[in-house]
């Protein structure tokens, strides 16, 4: 039995390409969080990545709302926020937050695991520490809500 036609044909090698799928840009554009914004050099943006980058977009996510207003139906940001002030036993409160902080970190594709937490609170202010895994390496980042 002999093959279609088809199946004979020889395409030369700069024809055939190969199909991937395209990998996630991890960037994003340096913050300052104490001022409120865009950290500026000689009056552009500056744009960071690899593990900079996890630190800005860690400290955005931590600080944003689950799906307040302009997230709305994205699941980014963290619901851990309705926790504080709360008057629960401290062994859930701290199994939450971690659950809470885990959800909302893990919806970065550039990070594989989050553990080693530590919460302290100040006041009416919270200070979430944790250490971050990532396909760039691991970061230590503490963020005050």
């Amino acid at each position: 039995m002999s093959l279609p036609q088809i199946t004979q044909l020889k395409l030369p090698e700069t024809q055939i390409t190969q199909q991937t799928k395209p990998k996630n840009v991890h960037k994003t554009f340096l913050w300052d969080f104490d001022a409120g914004d865009f950290v500026l050099k000689d009056g552009k943006l500056i744009e960071v990545t690899g593990l900079e980058y996890l630190k800005v977009w860690i400290e955005k996510a931590l600080r944003t709302v689950k799906d307040s207003l302009i997230y709305q139906g994205t699941g980014y940001g963290s619901e851990h926020h309705v926790l504080i002030g709360q008057n629960f036993h401290p062994d859930y409160t701290r199994a939450e937050y971690e659950r809470m902080v885990r959800e909302a970190l893990l919806q970065n594709d550039a990070i594989t695991r989050v553990e080693n937490f530590s919460f302290s609170q100040h006041g009416p202010r919270l200070t979430i520490a944790c250490e971050v895994s990532s396909i760039y390496g691991t970061v230590e980042k503490a963020v005050l809500i």
